[in-house]
């Protein structure tokens, strides 16, 4: 039961932990983390998502689905970053040429 209470309130700190950079990508509409960081987290919560269903495991199952949430969001602004770098450069280059 002390294991299980421990292991409880490291989950809750690991899922906490990505909300002040959630907070500062919403706040910024930047998403400041690298996309190797991004697709490993997203990858490593998919799996552990699925590992928490087979166990049937609630509080598993509601840390990881948390988790898949803000790293979608921070996705989201990552591509969304990402198209108007591309936009920019489009424009810049297609206004160079007149």
């Amino acid at each position: 039961m002390v294991m299980n209470n421990i292991g409880l309130i490291g989950s809750l700190f690991l899922t906490f932990c990505a909300v002040p950079e959630l907070i500062r990508t919403i706040k910024n509409k930047k998403c400041h983390l690298g996309w190797g960081f991004l697709l490993m987290w997203l990858f490593g919560e998919v799996f552990c998502f699925f590992y928490g269903f087979q166990l049937n495991e609630i509080p598993l199952i509601i840390n990881y689905t948390f988790n898949l949430l803000v790293v979608s969001l921070m996705m989201f602004f990552k591509i969304k970053e990402n198209l108007i770098y591309i936009k920019n450069i489009i424009m810049f280059s297609t206004h160079n040429k007149n």
